[in-house]
C-alpha cells in the first residue's frame, strides 16, 4: 500500500534530527498508485528537493536532487531516459560526473545524507 510508504518516508523525516523545515506533499490516487514531492531543508543549509511517483510495485519516475546551502550540486538521482548506461535509466549526478546507479528509495537517500551531515558535523564545521 502506498499509505505505508508515505507514513515511513514521514517517520524518517520526523526522527532524523538534522532538518530544519520541511515540506512534503503526499498524494494516493489510488490503493497502489501515488506520489511523494516536496523541499527538505537541512541543519547546514543544505536542500534536497524531491520527488517520486510509484505505481504498484513500480517506481514510474523520480528525482532526488541534493545541493548545498550554495546551491551546488552534491548529488541527483533520477531515472530520466537521457543517459544510456549499464544501469539505464536509473543514474547518479555528481559534481562534473554521471555514475551509473540502482533505482534508490527515498529513505536510502535520506540515509545517504545523513551519513553526510555527521561527518560534516563530526569535523566541526556546523
Amino acid at each position: 500500500m502506498i499509505l505505508d510508504y508515505f507514513l515511513k518516508v514521514e517517520k524518517k523525516t520526523s526522527e532524523m534530527g538534522i532538518i530544519a523545515e520541511k515540506s512534503i506533499e503526499f498524494r494516493e490516487f489510488d490503493i497502489d498508485e501515488g506520489f511523494v514531492k516536496g523541499r527538505v531543508l537541512f541543519i547546514d543549509g543544505s536542500v534536497l528537493e524531491l520527488f517520486e511517483y510509484i505505481k504498484g510495485e513500480d517506481r514510474i519516475k523520480y528525482r532526488f536532487h541534493y545541493m548545498d546551502k550554495k546551491g551546488a550540486l552534491t548529488f541527483r538521482y533520477d531515472n530520466a531516459p537521457h543517459h544510456k548506461n549499464s544501469t539505464f535509466p536509473h543514474h547518479k549526478h555528481i559534481p562534473e560526473k554521471i555514475t551509473e546507479s540502482k533505482s534508490p528509495e527515498l529513505l536510502d537517500v535520506f540515509d545517504e545524507i545523513e551519513m553526510l551531515l555527521f561527518k560534516y558535523i563530526k569535523s566541526g564545521n556546523i
